[in-house]
């Protein structure tokens, strides 16, 4: 753990938490925000404030949270006047600029060779134990395993073909995601099948063309993870090029609201829940 968050200084370890008042912290990224919102700890700022409401949603940022500029610039004039006592930056973030402010602690929920969901835990486990939050972390942990649970259950009579997870589409190619990717480790755990089990990258995705969608198995059906377009019929209009493919000629096609597909437990939960209330058997929807 300590490979993912780095020990800074002016920071009480967590068996010191009840003795000390709770850190002010910041997020420099979305996923690590994420995760600070689900452990109960409201960031101080974090940037593109509006875009995390559109494309990230959950858990939902208190109006409190004040805007940080772009992840790539953050306003470092305004993190300075914040004072905060750790910041939480991404995994790939430049962190040099901010550890100038207050100590940083990388929240990195993805790591080669090791599984998402194990990647995930352990980050929620070593962020929560900066901050003192390991009973809140435990808890985070286990309301999980429960959601999984429950959308397994919600799943267990669907029978359909395997799903083809597509989050983006441009031309006549499609960004994928699979075997090692966040929603592979969700997909095991509500007993579905991912299409795709091509080589992808460490962020679990690949970028594939339409004769590599059109070569699936014929029983594949497609879940578009964007909030670009509201139903399967606009995403056609927009992309006459796809009306070749068999789910989209056959109308097996569900569109789902976006996901931070590197957010950690919180993406997790968000996805397993949608697939849920998309594909259960008795309340199946397309488009």
């Amino acid at each position: 753990m300590a490979a993912i968050l780095a020990a800074g200084a002016g920071l009480h370890p967590a068996r010191n938490a009840a003795a000390a008042p709770m850190p002010r912290v910041a997020a420099a990224g979305w996923a690590g925000a994420q995760t600070l919102l689900a452990l109960g700890v409201v960031p101080l700022a974090l940037p593109e404030i509006a875009r995390y409401r559109a494309l990230v949603a959950e858990p939902p940022l208190p109006e409190s949270v004040q805007e940080l500029g772009l992840r790539s610039e953050p306003n470092l004039e305004l993190l300075t006047a914040l004072a905060p006592h750790l910041i939480v930056a991404d995994a790939g973030s430049v962190t040099s600029p901010l550890a100038r402010i207050a100590p940083v602690a990388t929240f990195a929920p993805l790591r080669p060779g090791r599984r998402p969901a194990e990647a995930a835990r352990e980050a929620t486990l070593a962020l929560a134990a900066r901050l003192g939050r390991d009973a809140e972390a435990q808890s985070l942990i286990a309301a999980h395993e429960a959601r999984l649970a429950g959308a397994a259950e919600r799943l267990s009579g669907d029978r359909g073909g395997p799903l083809c997870l597509v989050s983006d589409a441009f031309g006549n190619r499609a960004l994928v995601f699979g075997g090692n990717s966040l929603y592979q480790d969700v997909l095991d755990r509500v007993g579905l099948r991912n299409a795709f089990t091509g080589a992808t990258s460490a962020w679990g995705h690949a970028t594939v063309g339409l004769d590599q969608l059109a070569a699936l198995d014929p029983t594949t059906r497609l879940v578009l993870l964007t909030s670009r377009v509201p139903d399967a019929r606009t995403f056609l209009a927009l992309r006459p090029l796809w009306r070749t493919l068999p789910f989209l000629r056959e109308e097996r096609v569900t569109v789902l609201a976006d996901i931070l597909f590197y957010g950690g437990l919180p993406s997790a939960d968000r996805f397993a829940r949608l697939l849920a209330e998309r594909l259960a058997p008795g309340n199946a929807a397309r488009g």
